[in-house]
């Protein structure tokens, strides 16, 4: 019982975290193609709305399975192994057919990446603080 309440703690926490962090990137002001700009932000709410629901059934097996710091810590790199290689994939395109243009990567990144990156994280610090009575090393 206690491993399903953190489980919904860490989804609904993490899911608003998510949310406030789409809605603060997306407060930048686009400059240059405004339908890129919101593709973006619609790619980043998306994804955070993906990775609140994968997260936690994520983490719940792997803490019932095996109640230690290194497998929580697994289950958040391969939570964000996707995301990192979906951003570098995306960058490296756009820096092969448009150039480096530092304010729109900046933007894309804090739309597109940095809110999954959010959700995930803030799942394993509270997984992490709720468990630790329970957690091995």
């Amino acid at each position: 019982m206690r491993l399903l309440l953190g489980l919904f703690v860490a989804a609904g926490l993490s899911f608003l975290i998510g949310l406030a962090a789409s809605h603060i990137a997306s407060l930048m002001p686009c400059q240059g193609e405004g339908l890129a700009c919101n593709l973006n932000e619609a790619i980043g709410g998306y994804a955070v709305l993906i990775w609140s629901g994968l997260g936690p059934l994520i983490f719940g097996v792997i803490l019932a399975v095996a109640n230690n710091r290194v497998t929580l810590f697994g289950g958040m790199a391969m939570l964000l192994a996707p995301l990192l290689l979906f951003m570098v994939g995306s960058f490296i395109e756009v820096w092969s057919t448009i150039g480096f243009e530092p304010y729109r990567n900046l933007r894309t990144a804090l739309t597109m990446f940095v809110p999954p990156l959010l959700v995930v994280v803030a799942q394993w610090r509270i997984l992490n603080a709720w468990f630790t009575p329970l957690l091995t090393e």
